[in-house]
């Protein structure tokens, strides 16, 4: 069995181990994390808890350790992997979901030669039903590739990306787009309660259509735009909405894709190479 070491057990990190647990994957999973309280949560939840590196090896002398998922702030990365220096990690392969924090700073960082994967999961993986892009160094082999695949697909859906910039893409698109359905839910309320709702009853309106409409594309397997059609009766109410939405000056594709480019263009400016 494969040895796994999950750094930081937040929102993400225990929401991503949850996932494991519930697949069953063929791995020892331990945890590092150095806050009391999380560490506590990680036993809770079945796992082997450590509160760094050293006490781990002291306790365990892994030989190998197979894959190191890090699942930390980027803002607590260089500590964390300065942890690394005294322990020989040629044959380890490293999966971040660090937003901002390139292969060449892992490069700068840890060595020249390092097995990195980036991924970017989202808020709905803590109840497996996130989607995940990632990339990767040219340097993994097949079965390291199927690992890494299998610890992602356990929580998400995954889409395999080919250049490492399109990372930017993914964090503007599905990584912060919880956010933007949320708003939209929170809009088609407030928006309920001017119509003369209460706002239990707006709320309820503008979640369960939300949450319905999705059920139904997922169950269907039809185009969105099919569905979207089919809906739509030559004269009738969705029509004169979707004559709004679908304005090619006002609409909702230019407001959209005005959102996207204004996320992508922040992500790259948090972008660092080392």
């Amino acid at each position: 069995m494969k040895n796994l070491l999950l750094f930081g057990y937040g929102k993400m990190g225990s929401s991503i181990a949850r996932g494991w647990k519930l697949k069953e994957l063929d791995f020892n999973i331990f945890i590092i994390e150095k806050d009391v309280s999380q560490r506590k949560l990680a036993k809770k939840d079945g796992f082997n808890s450590y509160e760094n590196i050293e006490h781990l090896n002291k306790t365990k002398k892994l030989k190998i350790i197979d894959i190191i998922f890090l699942a930390v702030k980027p803002q607590q990365m260089e500590e964390t992997v300065i942890s690394f220096s005294d322990f020989n990690l040629d044959k380890s392969v490293f999966v971040s979901i660090a937003a901002g924090l390139s292969f060449s700073w892992f490069r700068n960082k840890i060595n020249k030669d390092i097995k990195i994967v980036r991924a970017m999961p989202n808020l709905p993986a803590s109840i497996g039903f996130g989607v995940t892009g990632y990339c990767k160094s040219k340097n993994l082999s097949e079965e390291e590739d199927k690992d890494v695949r299998a610890l992602l697909t356990a929580f998400s859906k995954t889409i395999y990306l080919n250049n490492e910039s399109l990372i930017d893409n993914v964090t503007a698109i599905s990584g912060s787009g919880p956010g933007y359905i949320f708003y939209l839910i929170e809009v088609l309320s407030q928006i309920g309660i001017d119509q003369g709702f209460t706002k239990k009853d707006a709320k309820i309106l503008a979640k369960e259509t939300l949450i319905g409409s999705a059920r139904l594309i997922e169950a269907s397997n039809i185009d969105p735009k099919i569905l979207k059609e089919n809906v739509t009766s030559s004269g009738g109410t969705t029509e004169a909405g979707l004559l709004v939405l679908q304005s090619k000056k006002n609409g909702l594709y230019p407001l959209l894709k005005s959102t996207i480019n204004y996320a992508i263009k922040r992500a790259k400016e948090l972008n660092f190479d080392g």
